[in-house]
């Protein structure tokens, strides 16, 4: 006879970032993450125990102890944990200390910072962990509560399980549950997501801070080096099936931003269906907004969106282009439109926005660190956006994610690719905001590193430090010359060549050669003035670098991102 049990009261922690929303046309918002309502609605579907779902929280605005108290205070039994690389610390920390508070409690980890299905070591250095889903996490953890209610264990799937220290790893499975699929996670429980957000607001959040993440489809079937989106486990892409336009009037309804966290939205029809449908409800005197980013690899579609988040909601649309380099985008595994094509691409959308509105909303985003990206690669990078008439550029570092394929450590060795701890401010209610960083900065940049050590509102990264293509200094000076690039007098400088229109031609030249030679000279100098910055400074702290193992982000404008 199975044992009976008090109803399990489980909680689900994401301490998510405070996110800095710049090209959102926010000051910073709150990503809320889906997952929660997801597992809720599996386990509501087939559970066979009882289980008191709590109200999760989405956000990291307070320290370890401080959450820990809250979760005695609510009784929770059942603790869910999300990592990722902005609060795997700060998981760990609150997981280490539930469990030295509740030893009879239960942490299971999930999302995909953890790699306990990889590393046997795992529950050795984590002794305070008691499960890590990996994969689809629905069924795993209804499997595991029904376990933890009734002492009956079935066949667990997509879950690493701490037997003494040591890892228990059952099989891996793509869920395909036809009821799950079927119906809504949204709709369910409307109840239960209003008062998730409400639990935001009465800490002092506003429905303007909030960016509700909602996914329509699962799976990807790619397999770029940086990104864990499908955790490395299955390419096969899974839609949902439920009513999208009734859950798009809810979320109208609840008067939030929200966007979408498909791999690869827009590549079928429904994904226009949805969008447009979306676009029909939006209130300009509301906060509702459904934003779509991620697009600029797919051949069809990509306009759509970008044209909509320009042309409905006012917002800059991104062009995800990483590297514009054949060989980086194969080395990497990306897929990606040739170069010529997204000039075609951006082309369609200069017509439609008109050119001011163009210039005004076109971001291209590019990242540092993928193999064999040189700084001459990213000369090329920047001069063949800013021929476009870009100037908002976004320059992201490669941050390493322990599933993607680019952790491999064979992948790693062939390129040559180290990674660094980079401590990076987590924007936080709580956290001083005297400088764009969060800190007062004299410039003293082991003052810095002291800061960045002791502080809770620094997270750790790991980002790319160097690779056989590129030395930190190459790094720092591809960092500070896109920082320069950003600056007025540059911007007016290259405004004013690209609208010359007395070029005289040269025989069998083109004027659009001739404007990407006057472009790239103004990039050749601005990368000269950067690399004089950048080397003294790498070599005046090359010491303190090796020594604390770790860089940070410096506000003071004679310093870099190393």
């Amino acid at each position: 006879m199975p044992r009976t049990h008090n109803i399990i009261r489980v909680k689900f922690l994401a301490n998510g970032p405070i996110q800095a929303g710049g090209d959102l046309g926010m000051e910073h918002h709150i990503s809320v993450n889906p997952a929660p309502w997801m597992l809720k609605h599996y386990n509501d579907l087939h559970r066979r125990t009882p289980v008191q779902w709590l109200v999760p929280d989405f956000i990291a605005d307070r320290p370890a102890a401080m959450i820990v108290d809250d979760l005695m205070d609510e009784g929770v039994d059942v603790l869910l944990l999300a990592y990722f690389v902005w609060n795997q610390e700060l998981q760990m920390s609150v997981a280490e200390l539930f469990k030295s508070r509740k030893p009879g409690g239960t942490v299971i980890g999930g999302g995909p910072q953890l790699a306990a299905h990889k590393d046997p070591e795992f529950f050795r250095k984590y002794p305070f962990m008691d499960y890590v889903v990996y994969g689809d996490g629905e069924r795993a953890l209804t499997e595991i509560l029904d376990y933890l209610g009734t002492d009956q264990r079935g066949d667990f799937v997509n879950t690493v399980e701490n037997r003494t220290g040591e890892a228990k790893v059952w099989p891996f499975q793509v869920l395909r549950d036809e009821l799950y699929w079927s119906t809504s996670p949204y709709l369910s429980q409307r109840q239960h997501i209003r008062d998730s957000l409400q639990a935001l607001y009465d800490r002092g959040y506003t429905n303007k801070d909030v960016m509700l993440a909602v996914e329509f489809a699962r799976g990807c079937m790619y397999r770029c080096a940086y990104c864990d989106w499908s955790q490395n486990l299955t390419k096969k892409v899974l839609r949902r099936k439920a009513e999208w336009k009734q859950e798009l009037e809810f979320f109208r309804d609840l008067d939030v931003m929200m966007r979408e966290t498909d791999a690869n939205f827009g590549q079928w029809k429904e994904d226009i269906e949805i969008y447009d449908y979306a676009t029909k409800l939006y209130d300009p005197d509301r906060n509702f907004k459904f934003l779509v980013y991620n697009t600029s690899k797919l051949k069809r579609n990509a306009d759509h969106f970008m044209i909509g988040n320009a042309e409905t909601y006012d917002h800059r649309f991104v062009l995800s282009l990483e590297d514009t380099d054949p060989e980086v985008l194969e080395a990497m595994g990306r897929p990606s439109l040739p170069w010529h094509e997204h000039q075609q691409l951006l082309a369609r959308i200069r017509h439609r926005l008109g050119e001011q509105r163009f210039r005004a909303k076109a971001t291209a985003e590019f990242m540092l660190g993928l193999p064999k990206q040189t700084v001459e690669t990213f000369k090329e990078n920047f001069t063949k956006v800013l021929c476009e008439g870009i100037r908002n550029i976004i320059l992201n570092q490669w941050v390493y994610a322990v599933n993607s394929p680019g952790a491999d450590p064979e992948y790693l060795r062939s390129h040559g690719i180290e990674f660094i701890e980079h401590r990076v401010i987590q924007h936080t209610s709580q956290a001083p905001a005297t400088t764009p960083y969060g800190y007062p900065f004299t410039g003293d940049l082991a003052e810095l590193y002291d800061i960045a050590e002791t502080s809770p509102h620094f997270v750790k990264q790991l980002m790319v430090m160097r690779t056989s293509y590129m030395s930190m200094e190459d790094m720092g000076t591809v960092i500070k010359a896109h920082q320069l690039i950003l600056q007025t007098a540059v911007q007016n400088k290259l405004q004013r060549l690209i609208t010359e229109d007395d070029w005289f031609d040269i025989s069998g030249t083109t004027i659009d050669q001739i404007k990407h030679a006057h472009v790239r000279s103004v990039v050749d100098n601005v990368f000269a003035q950067a690399r004089k910055i950048v080397a003294p400074i790498v070599e005046q702290h090359k010491q303190q670098i090796d020594k604390h193992g770790f860089a940070v982000i410096s506000g003071h404008s004679d310093h870099i991102t190393l």
